[in-house]
């Protein structure tokens, strides 16, 4: 304990990692194991072992996660980002469901250089992991759209540096503490499932509040988030984000990493002594909201196709990607796409697509085709545009099933089987059952296990109908329906879901409320 405190001291006191890098190059060039002090402290920067093909993690390589602010790149860091995943991730890049990029294949001797070449363009990995706050979630195309509620980058970034200057009162958490920030107008920041969201509405006066919702989350203890029933103004909003983060760091439990979430802290106390303490931190009463704003159904989510800015002369342009992973070729095609028609650059959404934002009227068309060219539509399937996999046993300790290469086979394969479909769904393809590309909340979900399948044990999935996200009041856990699928079989499940529906659609307008409707099924798809 003595060693990682002393390296966690030196850390933040330089708020320079390469001197901590240093220290554990040497050890690896002299053959010493890692310790698990060192692997902790890598953490805090973003960093985890991959695994190897035992299950084990292999210390040799690591996934680094990159730290987006606002969820953006411009076109310098976007350069730069391309540049590392060509260079040192072997080509692996993947957006994640927190508007994050992680890299593969990162070797601690290419540290050094990394961290230099981020911080020449003002990015960072800390606090991308590790028991402090997480990079908040938003819009990505706040200060873009022109029919956004609020621009809340201001806010983001003054939250985001609040936690980031004094990261010694909030790096060491009970446990990960998830921020939402958002004043989109069809609520794509997910707002039901953070620790602590704040969602802007019009108020009946034509000013703008934030409806404030507290212990959402997902994992194994899933939960939808809890209405305070109050109002925040805009210039409150960062003091009642570091209030719920020092309620939750003093009183969460850190007996039990398992219940070391806000929602457990919630849960025991109720929303109203929840309250209390955020408005004793505080200092003052929150204005009381009784009513929940209209809120968008999950489906709805999205910042597909060519749409005007509210800059005169400008659109953003949503596109999908195919699960989430990009190729470090494309990585860097899409810099220099953005470079050739000056766009502003690259965010990442939270259903790991992308917007390219700052584009001129009159190369939007251009632009849009040229990503289309390089397979990253813009009017994409509903098969593309919302199926969403995790890192899998490919690289996690805890997959139990490959997911990312496997789920965008299936992306293809249900393409080609149903060109004509355009029902929106959600579909999630997770490794385990912690759940990280959120099966919990998706029309099909499907979570990784071994299962028995003729006779033999193979991997598989557990299947999940009917969850949805669309307000506190409205949002919906998935279910478990009694059905194990083994990997062969997925696109056989999801065909003949479609074409039950079509025979009878149980009096449903919506695939979605179809598969919300459907009874629990003891079976096993063969």
């Amino acid at each position: 304990m003595a060693k990682e405190l002393s390296a966690l001291e030196q850390l933040k006191a330089s708020r320079n990692p390469l001197r901590v890098i240093d220290d554990i190059y040497k050890e690896a060039n002299e053959g010493i194991p890692l310790s698990a002090d060192y692997i902790g402290l890598l953490k805090w920067y973003g960093m985890y072992p991959h695994v190897n093909s035992d299950g084990l993690e292999d210390k040799k390589y690591f996934m680094k996660r990159i730290k987006l602010v606002d969820t953006k790149m411009n076109l310098e860091q976007l350069e730069v980002m391309a540049k590392i995943g060509k260079d040192f991730a072997q080509g692996l890049v993947d957006f994640t469901t927190r508007q994050n990029v992680q890299f593969h294949y990162i070797q601690i001797k290419d540290m050094p250089e990394i961290f230099r070449l981020l911080q020449s363009v003002g990015l960072t990995s800390r606090m991308a992991s590790g028991d402090g706050p997480r990079p908040i979630m938003t819009c990505p195309v706040s200060g873009v759209d022109e029919d956004e509620i609020y621009d809340v980058r201001d806010l983001v970034k003054e939250v985001d540096t609040y936690f980031d200057e004094n990261e010694d009162s909030y790096c060491n958490f009970p446990r990960k503490y998830k921020i939402g920030i958002s004043g989109c107008k069809c609520h794509c920041a997910a707002h039901e499932i953070q620790d602590v969201a704040f969602t802007a509405f019009k108020a009946d006066n034509g000013g703008v509040l934030f409806d404030l919702t507290i212990g959402g989350g997902l994992s194994k203890s899933k939960q939808i988030a809890t209405r305070a029933n109050r109002y925040v103004k805009p210039e409150q909003v960062r003091a009642v984000a570091v209030a719920c983060a020092e309620i939750f760091r003093d009183n969460g439990n850190r007996d039990n990493r398992n219940k070391a979430r806000v929602r457990h802290l919630l849960n025991d106390w109720g929303i109203e002594k929840f309250v209390e303490e955020i408005e004793k931190n505080i200092g003052y009463k929150l204005q009381e909201g009784l009513v929940e704003p209209k809120i968008a159904s999950f489906e709805n989510r999205n910042h597909f196709g060519i749409n005007k800015a509210k800059q005169a002369g400008y659109s953003y342009i949503g596109f999908a990607t195919n699960s989430g992973r990009v190729a470090g070729s494309d990585f860097q095609a899409m810099y220099e796409i953005c470079k050739k028609y000056n766009a502003g650059g690259i965010a990442l959404t939270a259903t790991q697509n992308f917007v390219v934002y700052g584009v001129k009227d009159e190369v939007a068309q251009a632009l849009a085709d040229e990503f289309v060219a390089l397979g990253y539509p813009y009017n994409p399937t509903p098969f593309r545009a919302r199926l969403q996999s995790c890192t899998g046993k490919e690289f996690c300790k805890f997959g139990i099933t490959e997911t990312k290469e496997f789920a965008k086979k299936i992306v293809i394969q249900l393409e080609e089987k149903f060109p004509e479909f355009k029902d929106d769904v959600t579909i999630s393809i997770s490794g385990c059952g912690n759940g990280c590309s959120q099966p919990q909340i998706s029309d099909i979900g499907f979570v990784g296990g071994m299962i028995r399948h003729e006779g033999e044990r193979v991997e598989g999935y557990e299947v999940l109908l009917g969850g949805n996200l669309e307000g506190t009041s409205k949002s919906r856990i998935s279910r478990k329906v009694g059905v194990k699928v083994p990997a062969t079989g997925i696109v056989s499940y999801i065909e003949k879901l479609i074409n039950d529906y079509r025979t009878d659609n149980l009096g449903q307008k919506r695939f979605k409320d179809y598969l919300a409707a459907l009874e629990t099924v003891e079976d096993e798809v063969e």
